[in-house]
């Protein structure tokens, strides 16, 4: 009996420390012109990623790049930034890169400010969600290497991790 309510306690400590863990979730829009949007990202940085379909590009520029086109609830879980990231979208090019050593790896800290973005236009909903419109490039330090989202639309939203 000790052992049940031990067990119990302990999932429900971790279910409670995820809910409070933070997380950033970037929801890329299709555009309207047709263009798709591409995630470049170290190999070492994805923690899981799916979708409905997925088809190997097997022509693209970048020998160095496994490149594939994800379609359909497409899921992208980025670890090594100071929170969470998720990525989600409905068609998208990922773009799996080499991770790259740090220049000084025993000055790496996640602490850092990691991210820029760039767009034509950003509208702040609310403190938890920023919409960025118009030739968007988000950018994300981690310690495998930059996180780049290419796209025409970005939502971002903050809040508590809702896992894989």
């Amino acid at each position: 009996m000790i052992k049940i309510t031990t067990l119990a306690l302990l999932l429900a400590t971790g279910f409670v420390s995820a809910r409070d863990i933070q997380a950033e979730t970037f929801v890329i829009q299709a555009g309207g012109d047709g263009r798709e949007a591409t995630v470049k990202i170290p190999v070492g940085a994805v923690s899981a990623f799916s979708a409905n379909s997925a088809v190997a590009l097997t022509n693209f520029a970048d020998p160095q790049v496994e490149a594939m086109r994800l379609s359909g609830d497409v899921r992208i879980h980025v670890i090594g930034s100071p929170v969470p990231i998720q990525i989600r979208a409905d068609h998208v090019v990922l773009e799996l890169t080499a991770d790259q050593a740090p220049v000084h790896p025993d000055r790496v800290s996640l602490s850092r400010p990691g991210h820029h973005v760039e767009s034509a236009q950003v509208i702040v909903d609310d403190p938890q969600t920023q919409t960025f419109v118009g030739h968007v490039v988000f950018t994300e330090q981690t310690p495998s290497g930059a996180l780049e989202i290419k796209a025409d639309r970005l939502e971002r939203l903050t809040g508590p991790f809702a896992g894989i």
